[in-house]
């Protein structure tokens, strides 16, 4: 029997598609809107991003070799409650480290969800972008790898005994999950910070946050705490710490554009690095539009 096996994992979150596109938000017709996720694009398929993952085997999975699952995660105890299948078509940003799915069966995971007391929520983007020092923050679920302070993936109420099989909806076959590579809890992480006023070209910006973001933060929403919590990016990873030499590293004698460099390279080093809003509504409306 074939089982799927763990390749990579993050955070990820949902919205409604533009406005004109079945976007009603009210509760009768909610169930019925279609919700699109938003993570990155190096989680969904990492071989599209060699440098970040420099496996030679890597080279040789493709789209057709994987799937995608959407984890619903106890947010107070870190296991998972329910996995979901998610629709084979992924559309990726053209150049950026975001993509957008869709679940192949909405409706029921609604229906799933709302018996253990959940229910999606979906976000609203926004496309201004934050001035320096806006404050921001970020929920997203961490991979707990020590697995202290809160209950294994096998210490709780959830049918973990059956949470590896899903039923395809498209095709009518059983899909097997190996989850022996995924037992680690998850850690909902939220972190406070503001905006740097540094950014990297004119699609993403970097944040200084009040701790460091953990392996599976990628694909978090970066929140506008000034307007109701409107999502105004998307943790696309952190940036590299700065080694101790280069920290030492006088900048008197340099070369104005090395010097210059330097000193970014040191007030983003640790930084989360963000897709601004205005790349998800183009690339939302891009996705909702593929699907009409």
């Amino acid at each position: 029997m074939m089982r799927y096996e763990m390749l990579s994992r993050g955070t990820a979150f949902c919205v409604h598609p533009p406005a004109g596109k079945g976007g009603s938000t009210s509760p009768v017709e909610a169930a019925n809107v279609p919700l699109y996720f938003f993570t990155c694009s190096h989680v969904t398929a990492p071989w599209r991003w060699p440098k970040l993952y420099p496996l030679p085997w890597l080279e040789y999975v493709k789209e057709e070799h994987t799937l995608c699952t959407l984890h619903v995660t106890d947010g107070r105890r870190g296991p998972v409650v329910k996995r979901f299948l998610l629709q084979p078509t992924v559309v990726h940003h053209d150049s950026l480290d975001v993509c957008v799915l869709r679940l192949q069966n909405q409706e029921y995971a609604i229906r799933q969800m709302a018996k253990y007391g959940l229910r999606l929520e979906p976000l609203v983007l926004g496309s201004n972008v934050p001035a320096p020092g806006h404050p921001v923050v970020s929920p997203g679920f961490a991979v707990e790898r020590e697995g202290k302070g809160i209950g294994s993936a096998h210490d709780n109420n959830y049918d973990n005994n059956t949470a590896g099989i899903l039923e395809d909806s498209d095709t009518g076959k059983t899909v097997h999950l190996d989850l022996k590579a995924d037992e680690e809890p998850r850690r909902l992480c939220v972190s406070m910070g503001t905006v740097n006023k540094y950014k990297d070209r004119h699609s993403r910006g970097f944040a200084v946050m009040d701790r460091e973001l953990g392996d599976g933060m990628c694909g978090a929403p970066l929140l506008d705490l000034r307007d109701e919590g409107r999502c105004i990016g998307l943790v696309e990873g952190i940036a590299p710490p700065m080694e101790e030499e280069k920290k030492k590293e006088e900048v008197e004698g340099m070369e104005p554009t090395v010097r210059k460099a330097l000193e970014v390279r040191r007030a983003i080093a640790g930084n989360a690095a963000f897709i601004y809003g205005r790349e998800l509504v183009d690339l939302l409306a891009k996705a909702s539009s593929s699907t009409q």
